[in-house]
């Protein structure tokens, strides 16, 4: 998945007369094998930010390990629901470790 899959599926942008909502999707595993999503409001611009403004705030949101991580093995970025532990994703964890979920 690459940023741009990323954005689409885990950053919603939403405009009201409060400004400009940015939400973040995070994904817990209350059960395992059932994931559970949810949407958190990660930043807020002024309803007056520029495209460009909004796009540098998307940035940093996708650089923020609260919400994202880098698998160390892949090297893709990933949701932090989707990581195995701080290092790799629930991918490589199945592929490289034989970890079965």
């Amino acid at each position: 998945m690459n940023d741009k899959e990323i954005i689409s599926e885990f950053i919603q942008v939403k405009k009201g007369n409060a400004g400009i909502q940015l939400l973040v999707r995070g994904i817990s595993w209350p059960h395992p094998h059932e994931p559970v999503s949810s949407w958190t409001v990660a930043s807020v611009l002024p309803q007056t930010s520029s495209s460009q403004e909004l796009d540098s705030k998307i940035q940093e949101i996708l650089d923020n390990e609260q919400y994202f991580k880098v698998c160390q093995e892949c090297g893709k970025r990933k949701p932090r629901g989707w990581m195995h532990n701080d290092g790799i994703c629930q991918s490589c964890a199945e592929n490289n470790h034989g970890v079965v979920y």
